[in-house]
C-alpha cells in the first residue's frame, strides 16, 4: 500500500504539481504487482480555486490520472477518502464522478484497510480532529468550517496588503505560527531594507563633526592629521556597526517573541497531537495503526502495538527553520514530497516505511538563504526516514526540528513504564 495525501493540485499545472505527479507517476509505475494506492484527502484543490472543477485539475494533471488508473486495471485498487480542501467530493456528484472515471478510485469519508495477515489500519484525513476545519455534516454544502473562510477571504487579504513580504502565507504549515510568520518576515525583508541610514547616519557622525571638534582653531590640514580622521572614522565606523548589530539583534529577537506568543493552537508536530490520541484509541480497539494527513507534517511513531502515521503532503510548504542562536527563525518556501509505504502478506509482518524530501523553492531573500544554510534537516530527493516497527521513528532530531515537546513527554513516559 501507498499512501499519499495533500498533493492541493491546482486548476493549471506548476512546477510544484509538475514535479508532485511525475514522481508519485513515477514511484506508482515502478510497482507491478497488485497495488492499493490511499488518497488520504486534499488531493484536488477545490477550496481555494472555487468554481473549478474536479476534472479540469485531473486533466491538468493527467500523468498521475493516468498512473492512478493503471493501478486498477492491474487488479489494485484506489482508496479517496477526502478531505477539507477537497470536500465538494462529498456531496457534488458530478465531481465524485470525475474523480472515479478519471483515477478509478473509489471515494469515502474514512476506510479500514485489512491486509491478508489480518491487519487493519483505519485512514482519514484528519481535518476532523482539528476543530478549526471539521465540518458538522460533511454531505451538507452549506457547512463551512471557520478554516473554509479564512482561505477563502482572509489569507488573500493578507497577501494583497502585504504585497511581496508576506508571500506564502497560505501554504504555511503551522497555520497557527502567523505571528511568528509576520514578525520573521519583518525582521528579514522590511527592517534589513533601510539598514543603510541606521548605519550611514554614524558613520557620517564620527567622519564630519567628531575631527571638527577635536580640530578647532586648526585652520590648516596635514598629513598627520588626515590619518588620524581616517582612524577616528575607521574606528568609529566598526564601534558602530557592531553597536548597531547589536541593537537589532536584541529588538528583533524581543519582537519575534511577544508577536510570536500570540499563537492560538498547536504548533508544529504538535498539531499530530488529537490524530495521535486517535491511534492510541484505535490501537487499543485491535487496529494495527492509524494513517492520516491534513498537518502537511510527515509522522511516523509506534504506539504500543501499533503505530501512527501522517503522510505529510507533496505540496509547497512554507515553515520554519532555525537560525543561529537568539535570531528569529527563517520562513522558507520549499515543496515537500513524502509518502507513506506499508508491506504486509506472504507470512511477512505488516511493516511501514515513511519517505520524505523538501526541494528548495525561489523567493527567499539572500539574508534567509544565508541565515538558513546548513540548519534544513532535510534530504532534497525522497528517501526513507522513519519505519514501523523496526525504527527509526520520525521526527526524531530534537536539533533541527522545531515544537517537539510531544517527543520528550513521550520518551519520559517509555522510561516509565521500562
Amino acid at each position: 500500500m501507498i499512501a499519499i495525501s495533500d498533493l492541493h493540485l491546482p486548476p493549471e499545472r506548476t512546477a510544484v504539481s509538475g514535479r508532485c505527479c511525475e514522481v508519485l507517476a513515477r514511484r506508482l509505475g515502478a510497482e507491478t504487482a497488485p497495488l492499493t494506492v490511499v488518497l488520504a484527502g486534499d488531493i484536488v484543490e477545490m477550496l481555494a480555486f472555487p468554481g473549478t472543477t474536479a476534472a479540469d485539475i485531473l486533466e491538468a494533471h493527467d500523468d498521475l490520472s493516468q498512473a492512478l488508473a493503471a493501478v486498477t486495471e492491474r487488479g489494485g485498487q484506489v482508496i479517496y477518502t477526502v478531505g477539507n480542501h477537497d470536500g465538494d467530493l462529498a456531496w457534488d456528484l458530478k465531481a465524485a464522478d470525475a474523480v472515479r472515471d478519471l483515477t478509478g478510485a473509489q471515494l469515502c469519508l474514512a476506510a479500514d484497510v485489512q491486509f491478508p495477515g489480518g491487519e487493519k489500519i483505519r485512514v482519514e484525513h484528519g481535518h476532523q480532529l482539528d476543530p478549526y476545519n471539521c465540518f458538522h455534516d460533511p454531505r451538507n454544502p452549506l457547512d463551512t468550517p471557520l478554516g473554509h473562510h479564512i482561505v477563502r477571504e482572509v489569507i488573500p487579504k493578507i497577501e494583497w496588503l502585504g504585497r511581496d513580504w508576506l508571500n506564502g502565507a497560505h501554504e504555511m504549515a503551522d497555520p497557527a505560527d502567523f505571528p511568528s510568520f509576520v514578525a520573521s518576515r519583518l525582521v528579514y525583508r522590511k527592517l534589513v531594507r533601510h539598514l543603510w541610514w541606521l548605519v550611514l547616519l554614524p558613520i557620517v557622525t564620527f567622519a564630519l563633526v567628531l575631527p571638527e571638534l577635536g580640530r578647532v582653531g586648526n585652520k590648516f590640514l596635514d598629513t598627520t592629521t588626515l590619518v588620524h580622521d581616517l582612524q577616528i572614522l575607521g574606528y568609529g565606523a566598526a564601534i558602530d556597526i557592531a553597536i548597531i548589530a547589536l541593537i537589532l539583534a536584541i529588538v528583533s529577537r524581543r519582537a519575534w517573541t511577544s508577536i510570536s506568543a500570540l499563537a492560538l493552537a498547536e504548533r508544529g508536530y504538535g498539531q499530530n497531537t488529537a490524530a495521535r490520541q486517535r491511534a492510541d484509541d484505535l490501537i487499543a480497539d485491535g487496529y494495527t495503526g492509524f494513517l492520516s494527513g491534513h498537518t502537511h507534517h510527515p509522522e511516523l511513531h509506534a504506539h504500543g502495538t501499533g503505530f501512527y502515521a501522517n503522510a505529510g503532503s507533496c505540496t509547497s510548504v512554507v515553515e520554519a527553520i532555525d537560525t543561529m542562536r537568539g535570531m528569529p527563525p527563517v520562513y522558507l518556501r520549499t515543496q515537500q514530497l513524502s509518502w507513506l509505504e506499508i508491506t504486509a502478506g506472504g507470512g511477512r509482518p505488516c511493516r511501514a516505511q515513511l519517505k520524505s524530501a523538501r526541494v528548495e523553492l525561489p523567493g527567499a531573500t539572500r539574508l534567509e538563504r544565508v541565515m538558513a544554510a546548513a540548519r534544513n534537516p532535510h534530504a532534497s530527493r525522497p528517501c526513507a526516514v522513519a519505519s514501523w516497527p523496526d525504527g527509526p521513528d520520525w521526527p526524531a532530531d530534537r536539533k533541527h526540528l522545531r515544537d517537539r515537546r510531544h517527543l520528550h513527554n513521550r520518551d519520559a513516559d517509555r522510561r516509565l513504564r521500562a
